[in-house]
């Protein structure tokens, strides 16, 4: 067990049917200190409640945002708005739906004595959603490549490692992980990164960079987004991201990048190539407060709005139109996926008169995530495995030293051994 890990004791153990309530109780008795420190409670709650995998997202998030402490510190009489500010941090952080927001942070307060119990109608059932939103990060594909992060803060990787970008053996306490053409980005609960791969362009040049609070590898170039909200870029584009400012995500863009305010607006960095360029720009710009998602293409991109409905060229596409309640969506090179409030995947072409791809993904049931890339789609049940599809047009991986499917045999996100 690694320095500074817990060992709990025997009182601590639960019984099968111990609610997150009950868990959480038990920990604040035994460690009044756990509970506001990132690696201890993820640990803490893997031994704990390791059939929880969506409440224990939650409870990360929320001590990620320093909940504990607020509440903590949070009279009685001011609880309620108290309440409300934590629950639209989660919301603006994580895209977090407010039901799942209010829920966590409900729970936390009746632990803590500010409420007397969960009020009537939360109820687990509410957070699914949540995790969609959570899991980015925890899945990488790169062009010959893949990595994940696993529940102990440990990475997995597998592919082409002729650049070394599969060495993360020694990697710990990473929350999220960035596959790129042949490098491979580590963020670390403490804001730093790590890197290993091709440093042909600069783009693992990132290890003196602290309050990090994502990372993006794209092709040869590395961006990390700042706990302040601003964005640094390395590597071969040499992307000017000074005008990025509040950013919670990014996204790829023909010749540029988009950044995704908190707010749900949008700032780009990009060149802007002709007229139709220029035009939808223009529409992305004027997309306040719609934007949940962005996935891009050759050509332009579609959005996910806050609605949960995909838009593109600023209206509701009539030919995406039959696909309601979409959570999630995922950029695949050549067409993009889309992810279901009922754990369903479907796999849709970008222009309506291409077909549609035919994937084994459109089988896939109980799905809390997806993650695109290079053609590939991979997808993390709600029971914490892993799944592998393809496009129609891609290219296995076996192809070039790598069976794809070793990913579905990986130390699952999310559990243990």
């Amino acid at each position: 067990m690694p320095e500074g890990d817990i060992v709990l004791n025997d009182s601590l153990n639960t019984s099968p049917g111990a609610s997150m309530h009950d868990i959480l109780a038990r920990v604040f008795r035994e460690y009044s200190d756990v509970l506001g420190n990132m690696q201890r409670t993820n640990a803490i709650l893997l031994d704990l409640a390791p059939d929880m995998s969506r409440e224990r997202i939650l409870v990360r998030s929320f001590v990620e945002i320093d909940g504990v402490n607020t509440l903590k510190n949070t009279p009685e009489n001011a609880y309620a708005l108290a309440e409300k500010k934590l629950a639209q941090n989660l919301t603006d952080m994580f895209a977090m739906e407010r039901a799942a927001a209010l829920w966590v942070v409900r729970l936390f307060a009746v632990v803590l004595g500010l409420l007397e119990e969960m009020p009537e109608g939360d109820s687990k059932a509410k957070i699914e959603r949540t995790v969609a939103a959570y899991a980015q990060g925890q899945v990488s594909i790169g062009k010959k490549h893949v990595a994940a992060v696993s529940a102990d803060g440990t990475v997995f990787a597998d592919g082409d490692n002729s650049e070394f970008q599969c060495d993360v053996s020694g990697w710990e306490d990473i929350v999220a992980v960035a596959a790129g053409d042949a490098h491979t980005l580590g963020l670390r609960a403490d804001g730093r990164v790590l890197a290993t791969g091709s440093n042909a362009f600069d783009e693992c040049d990132v290890g003196h960079l602290t309050d990090v609070c994502a990372v993006y590898a794209f092709g040869n170039d590395s961006i990390c987004v700042l706990k302040d909200g601003t964005a640094l870029a390395f590597g071969r584009s040499k992307h000017d991201l000074s005008t990025f400012s509040e950013i919670s995500a990014i996204s790829r863009y023909p010749d540029g990048l988009i950044g995704i305010k908190k707010d749900g607006a949008l700032s780009l960095a990009c060149t802007i190539s002709d007229d139709d360029a220029a035009a939808e720009i223009a529409w992305l710009l004027r997309c306040h407060d719609v934007v949940q998602a962005i996935a891009t293409y050759t050509d332009g991109c579609v959005i996910l709005g806050k609605d949960k409905r995909i838009y593109k060229d600023n209206q509701p596409s009539n030919y995406f139109a039959q696909w309601t309640n979409i959570i999630a969506i995922a950029d695949l090179s050549d067409s993009f996926a889309i992810l279901r409030g009922d754990g369903t995947v479907r796999v849709l072409p970008y222009e309506r008169d291409k077909p549609r791809p035919d994937t084994d993904a459109d089988k896939w049931v109980n799905i809390a995530a997806i993650f695109g890339g290079y053609k590939r789609l991979i997808g993390l049940t709600r029971d914490g495995n892993l799944l592998v599809a393809y496009t129609h047009q891609g290219w296995l991986w076996s192809n070039q030293g790598m069976k794809m499917d070793y990913v579905s045999a990986w130390h699952p996100v999310g559990t243990t051994e």
